[in-house]
């Protein structure tokens, strides 16, 4: 008996045992199976969480597209040529074939370069905000498979130049044609230096302008500054000169006269310019040595001039010369023959100085005075 109870006492044993391990893995398999559906969960939802996530950055990426298409539509507006489009193209895959050059005028392509450069920024942005975004997310110890859905849309995110090559894929395509082509528009500024002579020309034309304001002092200065420029300008002398003769500066006028004079020994103006000076102020010998070298001159002011202080100066045969010249020039003005007789007079020669006298009296255009001065000589001579 005691052998058959110690037997049932082992089988009692060896239940309870089996019965204590068969829980112990019951236990063991329903907290195994419960770690299971919790890390089901957490995965379904971080799927979720990653999936929703990504939706919403692939929008964002969607509108950033458009913006940038936008951009780029507004620039390609304002070239100063239309693009040219192709009839051919039905879909948007069509769209990746290179547009043909463009060519813009340097304005708009300065345009075009600061727009594409506002939206690459814009687009760098957004690209940083998700990578940021994605770190933080990355912390996190979430169990995937790197295999999954979840991990290559993660990983495709994750790149900031699919965003920026998606802002800068045409606009960067635009300026390397631009680069590439031959013609390139642009404008130059230079500064052209006038030559002496268009700027005396200026000059003279702003002191006339300055005299017809009456600003002598002004017309002055800029006579005096186109002599300082040409010192051989000849119009710029005499008018300077002219002026200060009108201010009574005889001297001065003189003075710049004879530097004119020196400059240019043939300048039958500034010379008679000059001699007029002196024989107005009672100086007559200056005036006729003034005038002399130039005494073959065609001008009938020079010659009056020289036959007057010639014969001033009792120089009667050069005076004679003087109006013999002013006769051949003008042989119907009475002074002229009147002026001649009175030298051939002078000299001696009453035949010939008769005979002017005849001659001026017979044109009749003198004055009374010298009209009765010619007859009384006539008579005195015996006629």
């Amino acid at each position: 008996m005691s052998v058959i109870n110690q037997m049932l006492k082992d089988l009692d044993q060896r239940q309870s045992e089996q019965k204590g391990t068969a829980n112990a893995a019951v236990s063991v398999t329903r907290k195994i199976s419960a770690r299971s559906m919790l890390l089901v969960i957490v995965a379904i939802l971080v799927l979720n969480v990653l999936g929703i996530f990504s939706w919403q950055l692939y929008s964002e990426n969607q509108q950033l597209k458009d913006q940038v298409l936008a951009v780029e539509a507004k620039s390609d507006a304002n070239t100063t040529q239309p693009i040219v489009a192709h009839s051919n193209e039905k879909n948007t895959d069509e769209k990746n074939i290179n547009p043909p050059p463009i060519i813009r005028s340097e304005p708009v392509r300065e345009k075009a370069l600061a727009t594409t450069s506002i939206a690459k920024k814009e687009a760098m942005d957004k690209a940083d905000n998700v990578a940021k975004q994605l770190s933080a997310l990355s912390e996190k110890p979430v169990m995937l498979n790197s295999d999954s859905p979840a991990v290559s849309k993660l990983k495709a995110i994750n790149q900031p130049e699919s965003v920026v090559d998606l802002a800068q894929k045409k606009p960067v395509l635009d300026i390397v044609k631009l680069e590439d082509t031959d013609t390139k528009p642009s404008l130059t500024i230079s500064r052209t230096q006038l030559t002496p002579q268009a700027l005396a020309a200026n000059k003279i034309t702003e002191a006339e302008q300055a005299i017809e304001r009456n600003d002598i002092i002004k017309a002055e200065a800029l006579f005096e500054e186109v002599l300082l420029i040409m010192p051989e300008h000849e119009t710029a002398r005499k008018q300077l000169a002219a002026l200060w003769y009108g201010k009574k500066s005889y001297q001065d006028a003189v003075n710049l006269l004879s530097q004119g004079i020196a400059l240019a020994p043939q300048s039958e103006e500034m010379r008679l310019m000059t001699a007029r000076i002196y024989y107005e102020q009672g100086q007559p010998r200056p005036a006729y040595n003034v005038l002399r070298p130039v005494n073959h001159s065609t001008s009938t002011e020079l010659q009056a001039l020289l036959a007057n202080t010639a014969a001033d100066l009792s120089e009667h045969g050069n005076a004679i010369v003087a109006y013999e010249k002013l006769i051949a020039l003008e042989p119907h003005v009475g002074r002229w023959w009147l002026g001649s007789a009175v030298s051939l007079d002078s000299l001696g020669k009453f035949v010939l100085a008769r005979d002017a006298y005849k001659q001026a009296i017979a044109r009749n255009d003198l004055s009374n005075s010298a009209m009765q001065f010619a007859r009384q000589r006539l008579i005195e001579l015996g006629e």
